[in-house]
């Protein structure tokens, strides 16, 4: 019979075994943790090289960045595990000898305290935020195995380096590396590797940023750096770099670069790779600091500017005021996202519509005269009206009437329809902005005006804006054709630049800026937009608190700025000569006075753009050679070599040679027929009259209880020579008007025929219904 000693023996192997299998089954039962928890990471803004723009603390108020392994230098892990854990790749998370001699050192012998902890039981500690105490050690003993049950070495070796402090509020490799190195963690040299490597063991008495801090951490360094050197004798030779000064940069010398573009984009955790671009960006900033303190006399006291690369849409540069910090023009608002009355900025779109819709080309003669539309009657910021212009010129001048002209003709959606497809937002109704629209009645922010200017740079296709690099491109909208786009912008490559004194050689040769100036109601915003080779540099120059100020006029207050900062930030330029590839435009010659196509008699001509089988063009009749009598200098029936003289007159229609009357502007007019010429001969010799009221496609409205008081306009264009013109409804005569005039007729009740003949017997009609309301 077995001793009793014997049955002991085997009952405690049994014990033993048992227990032995329980935790074998309960090691495998271990459930698998979140190895980060819910650890918050700051944001960290890069500029497009990669140089730092700014970081911001995590939601605990750490300095935290995510970082894979790697993304850590080499010479970084190697130290680590070299000063931490030098067995990591051979244990299972605990070294039970290392847990026994730090017990025996710090509780029996009592000389120096020590940890004993494996880098898997740190990890433990720093994830659970473990205490320094017993409990708090038998808790990491627990969590290292159930760590290394379930991730492999390089998963924890990577979350120590996300989770290890490194002095002050500083967690994390990357963290470290950026704040005090400024450069990822990829690229730490090894005295750097080394100075962090041994931070994390006691991060207070360590400080990087500390005088006596700096002095321990480089003691315990030198110390490491010699255990360096027994595995890696071969860098004896890099002894001298150690005794070199190491540069650590604290917390409070981080950058804040472009604080309005960083603010706009601060929802994401981590590394942010922007599209700004530093050096420009700074560039931006300096222009518009000199030039608000070159002008600050006239109360120019703050500006916003935005620079974008429209090939991907991408901003290269922002700047929200002229100074973040200055609270006396409340410099934390961003004016590149402000709504502000953009002035006549937005007219390029108007007159690219106009000329997509084949109502104009650039040449096309326009009024710019005093007109009521409706209740509206819009006038010119100089208070003066030029008379017949070209469209080109109309825009490049900013005259309003002809904009608002051209805007009531537009079909389709017309100009609103226009901008809410571009993306424009808080948008009211039409009925809200009526032809206001056109002279800035709508707010926009400099974005939007940005973007559409981009598009008219990318041959009418509207994209978003781009501001990190991981967005993909957006939507792309066909607003206008290219040859619109083409036209809109070689009008504006045709404004010539701001007469007031700016930097020198702010102009070059063979520069090709297309720009548009804005000015809003009471001199409240100065715009200033261009196009310059692939870039869309905009410029604002107001006041935040919407303050007026005469000095806050587009081409003198933003229009220098805006060509100071194309000269400082030295934007490549577009060439000379215009690419046409694949468009359907041509140039040809036109007449130079009357903006069609040369007559046999137009006295010169100058080369033009047009959209073949789009833009309205025809053979201009303005000047016409017309027989004159010898004798007495008067218009003849006919020509004879014998008794008269062919000479060339200009036959302007009555519309705009009343216009050239009040603009001051006399034409050469065709004389009066000699008296012996009969009524058929005259008829024969010019252009019948145009009908302009009244309309075909307007019914006519009388109130029955003011039936006596309504009368509906006559009005006809007619030829220069036109004196008198003839009404007549359902041929019976209702009076007559002098050319250029209107002629009221007392309304009735009905359907007509109007007839209108002048007095050279040429004639037109047109048909009218007049219909009675209570």
């Amino acid at each position: 019979m077995p001793s009793s000693l014997q049955r002991q023996a085997r009952r405690g192997l049994w014990l033993l075994g048992g227990t032995l299998l329980l935790a074998a089954v309960g090691y495998q039962l271990l459930p698998r943790p979140d190895l980060y928890g819910d650890t918050r990471y700051s944001s960290a803004w890069f500029d497009r090289h990669g140089q730092l723009l700014r970081i911001g603390l995590a939601a605990d108020e750490r300095y935290r960045l995510p970082v894979s392994l790697q993304r850590v230098a080499p010479s970084m892990q190697q130290a680590t595990l070299l000063y931490e854990d030098q067995d990591f790749y051979r244990h299972d998370g605990v070294d039970f000898p290392a847990l026994l001699r730090a017990a025996w050192q710090t509780w029996v012998v009592a000389e120096r305290r020590i940890g004993g902890s494996t880098l898997t039981m740190q990890v433990a500690r720093l994830r659970y935020r473990l205490p320094h105490t017993l409990w708090g050690k038998l808790q990491q003993i627990v969590l290292a195995l159930q760590l290394e049950r379930h991730f492999s070495k390089r998963e924890l070796l990577g979350a120590y380096f996300n989770l290890a402090p490194y002095g002050r509020n500083i967690e994390g490799v990357e963290a470290a590396s950026l704040i005090y190195f400024n450069k990822p963690a990829s690229e730490l040299t090894l005295p750097e590797a080394l100075a962090l490597s041994v931070v994390p063991q006691n991060p207070v008495r360590r400080n990087p940023t500390s005088k006596e801090g700096v002095k321990r951490l480089l003691a315990a360094r030198s110390r490491l750096f010699a255990r360096w050197l027994e595995q890696n004798p071969a860098d004896s030779t890099r002894q001298s770099q150690l005794q070199l000064p190491l540069a650590i940069r604290p917390p409070e010398q981080l950058p804040f670069h472009a604080p309005h573009f960083v603010n706009a984009i601060t929802s994401q955790q981590g590394q942010i790779n922007t599209t700004l671009d530093l050096t420009l960006q700074q560039q931006l900033e300096q222009g518009v600091a000199r030039y608000i303190a070159r002008r600050s006399g006239e109360g120019i006291r703050n500006a916003a500017a935005l620079l974008v690369d429209s090939r991907s849409m991408e901003v290269v540069a922002r700047l929200g005021s002229a100074d973040f910090f200055a609270n006396e023009i409340a410099g934390q608002v961003d004016g590149s996202r402000a709504r502000r009355s953009p002035g006549s900025a937005l007219k390029p779109f108007i007159y690219a519509l106009a000329m997509e819709q084949g109502l104009i080309h650039p040449m096309t003669m326009m009024k710019d005269a005093p007109k009521r539309f409706g209740a509206y009657t819009p006038e010119n910021f100089d208070q003066q009206f030029l008379g017949p212009l070209f469209a080109r010129d109309a825009l490049i001048k900013s005259r309003n009437v002809p904009a608002v002209n051209l805007t009531a003709e537009l079909g389709g959606s017309g100009l609103y329809g226009f901008l809410q497809q571009a993306g424009v937002g808080e948008m009211r109704g039409p009925e809200f902005y009526g032809l206001a629209l056109a002279l800035g009645g709508l707010e926009v922010t400099m974005e939007e005006l940005a973007g559409l200017y981009a598009m008219l740079a990318n041959g009418g296709e509207w994209r978003p804006l781009r501001s990190l690099q991981s967005e993909e491109e957006g939507e792309i909208r066909r607003l206008l054709s290219p040859e619109a786009s083409f036209l809109t912008l070689e009008i504006l490559r045709g404004n010539p630049p701001p007469q007031r004194e700016i930097l020198p050689g702010v102009v070059q040769p063979g520069q090709r800026v297309a720009w548009k100036t804005g000015t809003s109601y009471a001199f409240r915003d100065a715009w200033s937009v261009a196009v310059a080779g692939p870039y869309v540099l905009a410029v604002w120059v107001g006041n935040f608190d919407g303050s007026g100020n005469p000095a806050l006029v587009g081409r003198t207050a933003a229009g220098p700025l805006l060509f100071e900062l194309l000269a400082l930030l030295e934007l490549p330029q577009g060439s000379e000569e215009p690419e046409t590839d694949g468009l359907n435009v041509a140039r040809v010659a036109m007449c130079a006075d009357t903006g069609d196509l040369p007559g046999r008699h137009c006295p010169r001509t100058t080369p033009a753009w047009f959209i073949p089988g789009v833009s309205p063009i025809k053979v201009s009749t303005v000047h016409r050679a017309i027989p004159i009598d010898r004798v007495s200098g008067k218009r003849a029936c006919f020509y004879d070599p014998a008794s008269s003289r062919l000479e060339v007159y200009e036959f302007w229609p009555s519309d705009l040679q009343q216009i050239f009357r009040q603009a001051g502007m006399p034409r050469r007019t065709p004389p009066p027929f000699v008296g012996d010429c009969s009524l058929e001969q005259q008829a024969a010799s010019g252009e019948p009259p145009r009908i302009s009221s009244p309309s075909e496609v307007i019914t006519y409205t009388l109130r029955a209880d003011r039936i006596d008081e309504e009368h509906i306009p006559f009005e006809a264009v007619v030829d220069a020579d036109v004196q008198h013109l003839y009404w007549f409804i359902d041929n019976r005569l209702a009076g007559e008007s002098r050319a250029g005039e209107l002629f009221m007729w007392p309304a009735e009740a009905g359907d007509y025929v109007v007839l209108v003949i002048d007095d050279h017997g040429r004639a037109a009609e047109r048909r009218m219904q007049v219909r009675l309301v209570n």
